[in-house]
């Protein structure tokens, strides 16, 4: 399944981590300058920003986020929860009750702009902005980063470990937490959720979602169970946190916490044991693939030498 040994602490099957994604787009939200997510109002409009989407996303802090932290209350489970630097500014107290409850926060952004729509001067002072707004208002730093929409660029590595993060996700290449090398530091790199409420407001069922994820699961646990132990999460968003969603995500929760050797726990977590048990498990050490991959397609991840940095860069418009 891959090459070595990798352990969870106590010989857990699989590692479980439940995201909240609290995002708050731009002010172009809706607007005719919000074609590229397919929001906008059209061109030839009378009024230039289309209203639904707007309200649609302030439902998440008007009872999105209180029924998910409702739901992590009873269950007594922490989660990782990916926040812009805005909401928080926004939202002071309701980051501070996320906070309080013992949830982790990771850094997108300030306003969830894509980072493949900005400048390297621009990806940086924006995620160092959203870090300073965490700090001003929680009182910390984060120490993990997920990239708005998991769109990365090739400086999206080296201005977080330049910024002194701990670890990045929204990366789909893998199902175990590996070692990504810049220069003389290193960070955790890590899968995002394979799983997302996201996917049932595109058509899908939300029984057909938990099923999904519940399959996955059982995939992974009984790798796990075989010597191959791997990472899994739950992707919820409280935009998306209407009742008919989060009450067949009960049954998951209450599916994953009847199995032994399951290891639910944050990123932070996960990315302290990769640190601590294995600080030189780069991806090629797991997948000996990973070397051409990343010489072809120009992942970053440090693999690839000059051909991949090539890759990368050959996309980037001046």
């Amino acid at each position: 399944m891959y090459k070595g040994k990798f352990e969870w602490p106590n010989g857990a099957y699989i590692a479980v981590v439940f995201n909240m994604s609290w995002e708050i787009p731009p002010k172009t939200l809706g607007t005719t300058g919000d074609q590229n997510r397919g929001r906008g109002a059209s061109p030839a409009a009378k009024y230039t920003r289309l209203m639904r989407p707007v309200y649609e996303t302030a439902f998440a802090e008007t009872g999105g986020m209180q029924r998910l932290l409702d739901l992590w209350r009873r269950y007594e489970i922490q989660t990782s929860t990916y926040a812009d630097g805005l909401n928080v500014s926004l939202f002071p107290q309701l980051a501070r009750e996320v906070a309080a409850n013992g949830h982790e926060f990771l850094v997108q952004g300030w306003d969830h702009e894509f980072l493949c729509d900005m400048t390297p001067r621009e990806q940086a002072d924006g995620i160092a902005q959203a870090n300073k707004a965490f700090e001003d208002v929680l009182g910390k730093k984060a120490s993990g980063f997920s990239s708005p929409g998991g769109h990365l660029t090739p400086e999206t590595f080296s201005i977080l470990a330049e910024q002194g993060f701990k670890y990045t996700c929204g990366m789909r290449n893998a199902e175990v937490p590996f070692i990504i090398r810049i220069n003389d530091k290193k960070l955790v790199g890590m899968t995002s959720y394979a799983v997302s409420d996201t996917n049932s407001s595109k058509g899908m069922n939300v029984r057909e979602i938990v099923e999904m994820w519940r399959d996955y699961f059982d995939a992974l646990y009984d790798e796990g169970r075989r010597g191959f132990p791997k990472m899994l999460a739950y992707g919820t968003h409280p935009v998306l946190a209407h009742g008919f969603r989060t009450r067949p995500l009960e049954e998951v929760i209450r599916y994953v916490r009847a199995k032994s050797n399951v290891w639910i726990t944050t990123r932070d977590q996960i990315a302290d044991w990769v640190l601590q048990n294995y600080p030189e498990r780069d991806l090629a050490s797991f997948y000996p693939e990973a070397v051409a991959s990343d010489q072809h397609y120009g992942l970053g991840m440090g693999l690839g030498g000059e051909e991949a940095i090539s890759e990368a860069l050959r996309y980037r418009r001046e």
